[in-house]
């Protein structure tokens, strides 16, 4: 039975437990609600609390997700109590000498490894965590205290605790503050369902789809077919499993992935898509369901007995969501039918998408290619690659374009969520979309102009310092190509010998014209035809020659521009 209390204005649920006591504080508060220049910022709050708490036998851990921050503990009701209230007092009273080697530590761990929230939500909210820790070198004592008074609060916590009743003495000593509510996720896909290509040879999916028992069954069950088809049938895969991820607004994330040696990626690939398509199209065996059904229930009640079900209901009360006792949970459960999880089972493929194996692509299965360049072009000064045709940069008072051949990365200012900056004045602009504009001043005519423009339009708050490159790492421009004695002559040739040819041509023509036009002979015998065969002849020849000079100049520019 779980009970609902109050400790120091936290709201907590409270439930025995057959096993050890444990108890745990959590805050609406996750990579979520960062930005990008902060990334790493709520992490480091979660280890600055913790860090010097506790003995080396106690079991305590604190975890950063991507809308929640929790601290844990499992002990006796004076290990509890004396836990719980050191890192509240650690959050209202954050140490600023441990940023350093907090930093250190989360150097030592960097997260950031989830390519399929970036490629879904771009570079905010729930992409970030596809990113690295960026934010860490640039949080200073003051943003930490900016970030817990408006998250680490009493009024954006809640409390669990597994045991008879509260302990003694447990006091939540936080600030007060506001209810923070659950983030809206953006899309960065335009159309779904989509696909991108990985890194490697693994093959992964996931689809945003509503918060329901249903959902939950349907992840367990395609976790169930990708083992059986894909592991056991084929053996294409040898790690297959799937991931049920509830979100605080009443949606959920399905996550999907299955390895592979590179010799059978496109198998591992296939195999993937040609089961969550039979799923689609209705093929859910009712056995597997009915298995699913049967464990999750049982999974349940075993964790309910060890407070297990707590950690859920104290995050239902932080998103206002109805707590349900256990006999309801499982009711839910057992009331998922075949149909319900083929019903899942459309929308998750409507809204699915695919991360491919590197050198594979989704197109043949119907997936649309997420966006990996922009649709337009900034107005603006166009700066040319050196030695490198295929390239240039185009700067303007809005923002910055990147254009290999017809396609081009263009990042706005006004939608720009971040600039990295390097000491040698590289620069990669990130739009909301995840889209980057690199600017390489070693690669570009008169790039350092670009790189002005971007330090002098994009905010402070938003530039990430690098560290210095190996100079052996920072791009160069193709080496000039060799050229022998002729190629080297030719425009010049071209210029200096028929530039003169042809003005005398030219001149030639131009006396002729006059000439028939005033009825007096050209040539020698005085033919008014013949006269005009001349003239036209030697137009047709200056026209000629103009096309060579032409050439010949384009290529000095060339050869000027390439130096």
């Amino acid at each position: 039975m779980i009970t609902q209390v109050e400790v120091d204005g936290v709201p907590a649920v409270l439930a025995p437990t057959t096993g050890p006591m444990h108890a745990g504080l959590v805050f609406r508060v996750g990579v979520a609600d960062e930005t990008l220049p902060l990334r790493g910022l709520t992490r480091l709050v979660e280890h600055l609390a913790l860090d010097g708490l506790g003995t080396a036998d106690q079991q305590h851990n604190g975890t950063t997700g991507a809308e929640h921050t929790f601290f844990h503990v499992q002990g006796t009701a004076e290990e509890i109590t004396g836990f719980l209230g050191a890192v509240c007092d650690a959050l209202r009273e954050p140490d600023p000498a441990r940023i350093a080697a907090a930093r250190e530590r989360l150097r030592a761990d960097e997260r950031g490894n989830d390519p399929l929230a970036l490629w879904r939500h771009g570079a905010r909210d729930f992409g970030l965590t596809g990113y690295p820790e960026w934010g860490l070198d640039r949080i200073g004592e003051e943003q930490l205290r900016t970030w817990i008074g408006r998250y680490f609060t009493r009024e954006n916590a809640a409390l669990w605790i597994a045991g008879a009743e509260v302990p003694d003495g447990l006091k939540l000593h936080l600030p007060s503050g506001e209810r923070q509510p659950a983030r809206t996720p953006s899309s960065a896909l335009p159309s779904s369902p989509a696909w991108f290509t990985g890194a490697d040879s693994d093959v992964a999916w996931d689809a945003v789809v509503p918060r329901e028992s249903r959902a939950a069954v349907f992840a367990n069950v395609l976790e169930r077919q990708m083992f059986r088809e894909l592991r056991q049938h084929d053996g294409i895969s040898y790690t297959v499993r799937t991931d049920y991820q509830p979100r605080a607004g009443g949606t959920a994330r399905i996550v999907a992935y299955a390895d592979a040696l590179p010799e059978k990626r496109e198998a591992a690939l296939g195999g993937l898509v040609d089961l969550l398509a039979a799923m689609r199209a209705g093929r859910i065996d009712p056995e597997d369901v009915a298995t699913v059904r049967t464990l999750t229930a049982d999974g349940l009640a075993e964790a309910d007995t060890r407070g297990g079900r707590l950690p859920g209901q104290a995050f239902n009360l932080l998103a206002g969501r109805e707590l349900k006792d256990l006999d309801e949970a499982v009711a839910e459960v057992r009331a998922v039918s075949a149909e319900d999880v083929a019903g899942v089972a459309v929308a998750a493929y409507d809204a699915g998408l695919l991360m491919t194996p590197a050198g594979t692509t989704g197109d043949w299965a119907g997936y649309t290619a997420a966006p990996t360049h922009s649709e337009s072009t900034i107005a603006g000064r166009a700066h040319r690659a050196i030695r490198d045709p295929r390239h240039h940069l185009v700067s303007g008072p809005d923002g910055v374009s990147h254009v290999i051949g017809e396609q081009a990365a263009t990042v706005r200012y006004d939608q720009a969520v971040a600039v990295l900056a390097w000491p040698d004045g590289a620069r990669q602009l990130i739009g909301q979309d995840a889209i980057v504009a690199r600017i390489e001043p070693s690669l570009f005519r008169a790039a350092a102009a670009v790189t002005r423009d971007v330090d002098a339009r994009v905010p402070a708050g938003l530039r990430i310092e690098m560290p210095a490159r190996d100079p052996e790492r920072v791009p160069q421009p193709p080496p000039k190509p060799e050229m022998g004695l002729r190629e080297r002559i030719r425009p010049y040739f071209i210029v200096l010998v028929f530039v003169p040819f042809g003005l005398l041509l030219l001149a030639v023509a131009g006396y002729g014209l006059w000439q028939v036009m005033n009825g007096r002979p050209f040539t020698g015998d005085g033919t008014t035809a013949k006269d005009l065969v001349v003239v036209c002849g030697s137009v047709l020849i200056v026209g000629v020659l103009l096309q060579l000079v032409r050439q010949g100049v384009r290529e000095l520019r060339e050869r000027w521009a390439n130096r």
